[in-house]
């Protein structure tokens, strides 16, 4: 299997790939074949418990074993998790040395329990920087979250504005970025999380509902639009954070984003398909759809133009907003994961 694809894009575009929520033989694929880091969230262990379930009642034994009286199930939880990001971190961490800390970070993000508690949030960040000096931190594309951004920003600390869906809201956590950057002589990274395969899947979820007959090419196509609508924002004003797309569902995810300060996390059955397919190199974010299609998107899913227009939401609506709801519901339903399996090896 040829390594060279995404050392070959990254040479040519500096497109950055993200290897997400991987198990041991996808994080040694993705960093051999060119990965410039490593996404998770709560639900990384739902992901391992397919993949390498020994691994992880492992790690729930050990930690059961040392906690004794601790009965706190979340606060365990979080601990399983940030097991399982302790193995990326290291194998990751000569990348981010041999790059003076440019490449090979690895993401964690906190309890989605802890989502609307800034305070909670940034005590949470404490304990996440004593994994390693090469993790980078996530904080929800909400007021809180862009909160807790602005002071991780402001400590040194790099971070991932992440639920983001929006124009609106990769404005909100780009301009919390540049704030905590006048606070700092330092220079931490920032990437904002744009999601088109899960935005496709709410629209889709969104048309059901509704019963709105639509077809799948044209949804296929409002994802995509959306993170190149913040990317087209990311280059007009500047910013420092750049765009990172996440949620892949197809290698359209990567082949339609390709492009100058752009990065793109993929799973690791993704990533092994572009390698050895290796398709045409060509870069494709500024690219748009068709102006019928795009005009057929927002003639009909109101939630199009919320994501696509500036200013189209407000910040008091972005925990409010269908597609962030549903991903915390997907986080929340990681971390209830994590519990019974807590429960299941301790008998209860």
């Amino acid at each position: 299997m040829s390594a060279g694809y995404f050392h070959e894009v990254h040479a040519r575009f500096g497109t950055e790939f993200w290897v997400n929520n991987p198990s041991l033989p996808e994080i040694e694929l993705a960093l051999a074949g060119g990965a410039a880091g490593v996404a998770s969230n709560p639900g990384y262990i739902v992901a391992l418990l397919k993949t390498e379930p020994e691994f992880v009642h492992a790690a729930i034994d050990e930690i059961v074993a040392s906690a004794g009286a601790v009965v706190d199930e979340e606060k365990l939880a979080m601990q399983v998790i940030r097991h399982a990001v302790s193995r990326p971190l290291g194998i990751f961490h000569p990348l981010y040395e041999k790059t003076n800390g440019r490449y090979g970070q690895v993401a964690i993000q906190g309890s989605p329990l802890s989502n609307d508690n800034l305070g909670a949030m940034l005590d949470e960040a404490e304990t996440f920087r004593d994994l390693g000096e090469n993790v980078i931190i996530k904080m929800p594309a909400t007021i809180e979250g862009a909160q807790a951004l602005e002071e991780l920003t402001a400590r040194g600390w790099s971070t991932i504005g992440t639920m983001c869906f929006s124009v609106t809201q990769y404005i909100y956590m780009a301009e919390a970025y540049h704030r905590g950057l006048e606070r700092t002589d330092k220079q931490p990274r920032c990437l904002i999380t744009m999601l088109p395969g899960m935005f496709d899947e709410y629209l889709a979820e969104d048309a059901a509902r509704r019963g709105v007959e639509v077809s799948p090419e044209l949804i296929s196509q409002a994802g995509i639009s959306t993170a190149r609508a913040a990317y087209k924002i990311f280059r007009e004003r500047g910013y420092g954070a750049i765009v990172i797309s996440g949620g892949a569902r197809s290698t359209s995810h990567w082949t339609e984003l390709v492009g100058r300060d752009m990065a793109v996390t993929l799973s690791g059955a993704l990533a092994g398909t572009l390698i050895r397919e290796s398709p045409e190199i060509v870069e494709r974010i500024e690219a748009a759809a068709a102006p019928e299609v795009v005009e057929e998107l927002r003639q009909t899913f109101p939630d199009f133009v919320r994501a696509c227009d500036q200013d189209a939401l407000v910040p008091e609506e972005f925990r409010s907003y269908g597609p962030v709801v549903r991903f915390q519901n997907s986080l929340l339903n990681g971390i209830a994961t994590v519990i019974g399996e807590i429960q299941a090896r301790q008998g209860k």
